[in-house]
Order: C-alpha cells, then sequence, then structure tokens
C-alpha cells in the first residue's frame, strides 16, 4: 500500500479505536489470528520506510500567566532487518526530519537533519524488544520534545508471541534514563495490551490491538543559563493495526494526557499539562 493510502488507513484505526479493547463486532470468520502471527520476525522483503507525527501542546501555569507550548515534529526513517544471535537486529535510518518549538518565553526553534545524529538500532525477540542499543538525537532547544529514546518501543510494541484470542491481554513495563548535552530524562512506562480482533483495510485483514500506557517521567533541562526539572504522570490511550504476514505494525497511534510540574529556579514550580498525538504509518504495506 502507497502514503495514498493513509486517509483509508486511518479512518479505518479511528473507527476500530471507537470499538474500545474487547468492544465492537467480532472479528470476521470468529478465529483469532493463528500461533505464530503475533511474533516478530524477518518480513519480506527485509526492509520498511515508516511515517511518524507526532504533535504536543504544553500548558503551564506561570506567575505571568498561563504559558503555551506547542511543538510538532515529522520523521520518515527507513528500517533494514537481518539476522542476529539474539534474534532480530533492526537499522534505522532517518531519511527525512523537521521539527518545530514554540515558547513565548523564547520565540520559535525549528530543527532538521543537520541537527539529528546517529540511527535507530533494535534487536527484537520473538516478543518485541530485547535490546535498544542507539536511536538518533537531536540537538538544541527541539530536543525536549524528541521521542526517539521511545521510538523503538513505539515501531516494535511487546507481543504475547504465540497464540491469542480477542480478549487476551499482556503487559509489558519499560523503564529507560537517557542524557545527552544539558539534558536528562528517566521514564517509567506500563503499557497494557488487548486483542481485540480483525479488522479489514482495503481487502486485507490486519491484526486490531488496544494500548492504554501509563507513564512517570522525571527531566533535567539546563537551558539558556536556566535550571528547569519537569516531573510528570499521566497516560497514552491508543491501537495498533498488526498485519499478519509481514509481521509489522501497519498503523498506530497513541494520544498522550500527562500532568505534573515544571520547576524553574527563582520563578518556583508550575502546573504543567502536556497533550497531543503520535501517529505511526507503515508505507507501502
Amino acid at each position: 500500500m502507497t502514503r495514498r493510502a493513509a486517509p483509508s488507513i486511518i479512518a479505518t484505526a479511528v473507527a476500530a479505536g471507537c470499538a474500545g479493547p474487547g468492544g465492537g463486532s467480532p472479528p470476521p470468520g470468529g478465529s483469532p489470528p493463528p500461533g505464530g502471527i503475533l511474533t516478530y520476525g524477518i518480513p519480506a522483503p527485509p526492509s520498511a520506510v515508516y511515517h511518524i507525527g507526532d504533535t504536543m501542546s504544553a500548558q503551564m501555569d506561570s506567575p505571568m500567566g498561563e504559558l503555551q507550548v506547542t511543538g510538532s515534529a515529522s520523521v520518515t526513517m527507513g528500517l533494514a532487518f537481518r539476522t542476529d544471535p539474539a534474534g532480530v537486529r533492526v537499522v534505522g535510518t532517518v531519511e527525512a526530519f523537521s521539527a518545530s518549538v514554540t515558547n513565548p518565553m523564547m520565540g520559535s526553534e525549528t530543527a532538521g537533519l543537520d541537527e539529528l545524529n546517529g540511527n535507530l538500532e533494535v534487536v527484537l525477540g520473538r516478543h518485541g524488544v530485547e535490546e535498544l542499543a542507539s536511536f538518533p538525537e537531536v540537538s538544541g532547544p527541539v530536543a525536549t520534545m524528541s521521542s526517539f529514546p521511545g521510538l523503538g518501543h513505539l515501531l516494535f510494541p511487546r507481543l504475547p508471541g504465540g497464540d491469542a484470542d480477542p480478549g487476551s491481554s499482556w503487559v509489558d513495563t519499560v523503564t529507560s534514563s537517557t542524557g545527552t548535552e544539558g539534558q536528562s530524562a528517566n521514564v517509567t512506562a506500563i503499557s497494557a495490551y488487548t486483542l481485540v480482533g480483525d479488522t479489514a483495510v482495503e481487502g486485507r485483514n490486519l491484526v486490531h490491538i488496544a494500548a492504554t500506557t501509563e507513564f512517570t517521567t522525571e527531566d533535567a533541562i539546563e537551558e539558556g543559563g536556566m535550571s528547569m526539572t519537569r516531573k510528570m504522570t499521566g497516560s497514552a490511550e491508543g491501537l495498533i493495526l498488526w498485519h499478519p504476514e509481514r509481521r509489522l505494525v501497519v498503523y498506530a497511534e497513541y494520544e498522550r494526557d500527562m500532568k505534573g510540574t515544571l520547576s524553574m529556579g527563582a520563578m518556583g514550580a508550575m502546573e504543567l499539562t502536556v497533550t497531543g498525538p503520535t501517529r505511526i504509518l507503515l508505507q507501502d504495506w
């Protein structure tokens, strides 16, 4: 499927998401996916291209009144798969990248490929990510909204690894600590997945999986001579459409809603709310 089919698959995803976990009509034929379909392996062909879009809106209650920070990022990433002693090694190269963040106190900042360094490298087992060896890093102010540290787990969410019936559920916990110049982040994400069943897109059967992730994050940022600490908790509700033949995610969407505080030295602590979607689309599936 080409990128021109994106509106069709997004419409299908929205309809699937309205059913909710375990809801809606039963899958066509009433049969669950056969064992082995919900596992990772080397796809045929052993390559893929993903388009990732991320939009964020942050509301802050500051001593100067309510402030709003907005940001967006668009990524095209090519993936190459090969056999690894631990399973499957995936190397992702960013082919296109643009990002922007608008802050009423510091103006607008943008970033492109020149501000990006490194590749995504992941080792997969049957169930999902076993090792996150590296991920692209963004320099400058836009780095504060980068989704690259978690991208490996977004592209390759945890799977049950075998037989699963509609209504089956499983849980995955991911903890990570990352740091770049002037920034550090600690994240704990607990994701609960539920197999909803099959859904048809342009005559092809995909597997619909509902996902809910609970987050706890703590970031430290040094920017423009100012020290900032951000502590947040919240959740992301989403859905995944899985290709049983290619054994890849075709489409995923996550809507986050997080609340916490941002401490900025003499300005004190401000209440902070962050919302916005992340969408992932497989090209030419």
